[in-house]
């Protein structure tokens, strides 16, 4: 047995040398992996020195750094003979130390040892020698080793074997891992790395960190490469002339490739129309794989912007070596950017930063939009949301059309309407046209681009207010309500706060104070303005009322509209005066006449086709006999009820104001006039509107004043000064 091991050990040791004198760099630690082992018991002569020797061989941090892993490529011949020569010269000097602390005669053989395997070039001497000394001095202790049993040399050879095999596996993977990696960092490195995860769905908000590029016929366009390289994309944008126009699906992506080539990838276009978008070669055929997105925001025949987006497979292409022309631009691939998959989240504006006129919307993304629908069955969908600031100087409104038509066609008669009406039931009647343009203003500007539109209104234009204005469709509910000025107010609503009426005909102190529409114009009238507005109040035992136009077909009658056909009525219900239900026994109907300065009365004075200037009146009941001759000698029949003063085309305007005194009403009626709940009044010549007030002349509410048109509006209180409450329609 012993003499098998000696000769065993032998012939490893003769083969060891052979090898090395060959110039394969081959150990005889790979031939008995328990040798090195085995010597450094031998010299060392210490437990520790076999550990430090064996922690040596395993890791190559442990002091032996320059010791190759099966799984690291073999250096080049360069970095091993400098390796190689750097060992020599640790071990002619006898300097090199141990991590562990002991450095042994075992740990110098296996520099040497190191030495020889990071040299596999047989032509450096210095490494060569210092490769033949070691195989020499392993032969000797793998000899003096006789101890060892051949059993467990076997088994732990056969380990060896099998960890190398599963190494040398491990390095197929990882270079494979590395030939990859290497490729995608070739391909990041040439393209511009930009924050974007791109979807092909015609929005363009996650193309933001992408270069926009100039080219004609459009407004800019774009390129990219996905995340992965895999994948090209493209987008570009522009205007639209109608929402049938997809001319602009046209524009074409060249490629010129460095070899001239000239195949199917040489150009892409998009082949688009309503409801589908292909992407095509240069032969019109599709591309394999590729996808495309297009949107078309012009709404009939308004122009408006178009979006273009395609992805196109990178194998599509002949050679990702190419120049990219679009629009007349020329890219080279290099310079095309690569997004980084990045998600860009759309920042909205924190708060309100200002509306401008110019046809682009972004300003109005902080701006709460409020759904709209329009009354007309034939397009109810051609209206669909609606906005409103109010900013100061200007009220500025949002619209956005709908299905089957547009704003300047909503309403019940198609005419495009709109009316701004105030808190004190003033109203601004506006209307659109597709041109664009608005009417019943002065100064307003106006922008329309695909299907929405932005307005502004002066606020000189405004009707007065209080607190507040809301905005519809032209004698419609309102969609918008509650739109206050978001600086400090001026001007509309401070002058004249109101605090109770002075008939003096100076009719500044009806400016506060809420009133309502009175007209026969209906929903279809093309007429800028409304025929009238009206109001009621009641205080002090006094019923007061208002009444102003600008209506061209009234100021031709010059007073007549003012002072025939009136109607008032106590204690009828608004449902009833609607329907037409008056109770007769309950009414008052005035007649106008005047006094000169003796008091002497003209029961018949011209009240029709008046020039210009202000006129006082008196009231008379329409039954009067009309015998009394002056003011301080009237009999039962002739009483005078109160006055009223009318200033005729001043400003382009006809207004009045008069006053009742109640208790004299209620005394002609039969009643107390306490029970004088509610009153209304109708001016038969400018609209068969019912304007109403409720309360009591003489009660502990003396005062309470509700303007009310016959159609339903909402109204709000506010008290003003003790026992009185201030209302208003809104």
């Amino acid at each position: 047995m012993k003499a098998n091991k000696i000769f065993r050990s032998a012939a490893a040791g003769l083969l060891s040398v052979s090898l090395l004198l060959s110039g394969l760099p081959v150990t005889a630690a790979e031939l008995n992996p328990d040798a090195l082992n085995q010597q450094a018991e031998t010299t060392g002569g210490s437990e520790n020195s076999t550990e430090s020797v064996a922690a040596s061989d395993q890791n190559p941090a442990n002091g032996n750094e320059s010791a190759p892993k099966d799984s690291e490529p073999l250096q080049d011949g360069k970095d091993a003979e400098a390796d190689g020569t750097q060992t020599s010269e640790q071990n002619s000097g006898g300097e090199q130390s141990n991590p562990a602390g002991s450095q042994s005669e075992g740990s110098e053989d296996s520099q040497n040892q190191t030495g020889e395997q990071n040299n596999p070039d047989d032509s450096q001497s210095a490494g060569t020698e210092g490769s033949q000394n070691q195989a020499e001095e392993t032969e000797d202790r793998q000899n003096s080793n006789d101890n060892e049993d051949s059993d467990t040399d076997d088994e732990k050879n056969e380990d060896n074997e099998v960890k190398d095999s599963m190494s040398d596996k491990t390095d197929g993977k990882a270079e494979d891992e590395k030939e990859t990696l290497g490729e995608d960092s070739i391909a990041a490195a040439i393209h511009p790395s930009v924050s974007g995860s791109i979807a092909i769905d015609g929005n363009l908000s996650d193309w933001a960190g992408v270069t926009e590029r100039s080219g004609s016929d459009v407004d800019y366009w774009k390129a990219a490469f996905s995340p992965d390289g895999n994948t090209l994309y493209f987008s570009f944008t522009g205007n639209a002339t109608t929402e049938w126009d997809y001319n602009f699906t046209k524009n074409k992506f060249q490629f010129a490739y460095p070899d001239g080539i000239s195949d199917i990838s040489n150009q892409i276009t998009v082949h688009a129309g309503q409801g589908k978008a292909e992407v095509k070669n240069a032969y019109f055929g599709n591309v394999a794989g590729a996808e495309a997105a297009v949107t078309n925001e012009a709404h009939g025949n308004n122009p408006g912007l178009y979006v273009v987006e395609l992805a196109v497979p990178v194998s599509f292409f002949h050679s990702m070596d190419f120049t990219l022309t679009f629009g007349g631009t020329a890219i080279a691939s290099s310079d095309i950017e690569q997004v980084n998959g990045d998600s860009i989240t759309e920042d909205l504006p924190a708060v309100y930063a200002g509306i401008s006129i110019d046809g682009n919307y972004s300003d109005w993304k902080a701006v709460a939009k409020t759904d709209a629908s329009c009354p007309n069955s034939a397009h109810t969908e051609c209206l669909s949301q609606v906005a409103a600031v109010f900013d100061g100087h200007w009220l500025y409104l949002y619209i956005k059309d709908g299905k089957g038509s547009n704003a300047s066609g909503a309403g019940t008669h198609s005419n495009g309407k709109f009316a701004i009406t105030s808190d004190l039931g003033y109203e601004t009647d506006i209307q659109l046209s597709t041109a664009p343009t608005v009417s019943g203003v002065n100064g307003a500007a106006v922008a329309y681009k695909g299907s929405e539109w932005e307005v502004a209104i002066p606020k000189d234009q405004l009707p007065k207010y209080r607190e507040s204005l809301s905005f519809g469709l032209y004698q419609g509910e309102p969609f918008l309500s509650g739109i206050v000025n978001l600086q400090p107010d001026s001007g509309n609503n401070l002058e004249n706060l109101f605090d109770g009426i002075h008939f003096d005909g100076q009719y500044k102190d009806w400016e506060d104070y809420g009133h309502s529409t009175i007209q026969y114009a209906t929903a279809g009238s093309q007429e800028s303005q409304i025929d009238a507005k009206g109001a009621l109040y009641s205080s002090d035992g006094k019923l007061y009322g208002h009444v102003v136009t600008n209506m061209p077909q009234h100021l031709q009658e010059a007073g007549q509209e003012f002072t025939e056909a009136i109607t008032i009525a106590f204690n009828q219900s608004a449902e009833s005066l609607r329907n037409g239900s008056v109770d007769q026994s309950m009414v008052f109907y005035p007649r106008f006449v005047t006094v000169d300065a003796n008091g002497t009365i003209d029961w018949n004075p011209k009240r029709a086709g008046l020039p210009e200037g202000t006129y006082e009146y008196h009231i008379v009941s329409l039954d009067a006999w009309g015998q009394s001759q002056n003011i301080s000698d009237l009999n039962d029949m002739d009483q005078i009820y109160g006055k009223m003063i009318m200033t005729i085309g001043k400003d382009g305007k006809d207004e009045m104001e008069y006053y009742l005194e109640l208790p004299m009403i209620a005394e002609k009626l039969g009643v107390d006039a306490a029970n004088l709940k509610e009153i209304a009044a109708q001016y038969g010549r400018i609209g068969q509107e019912w304007i109403f007030t409720a309360g009591t002349s003489t009660g502990p509410l003396a005062g309470v004043a509700i303007c009310i048109a016959s159609v339903g509006i909402v109204f709000w209180y506010r008290k003003r000064k003790k026992n009185e409450l201030i209302p208003s329609a809104a």
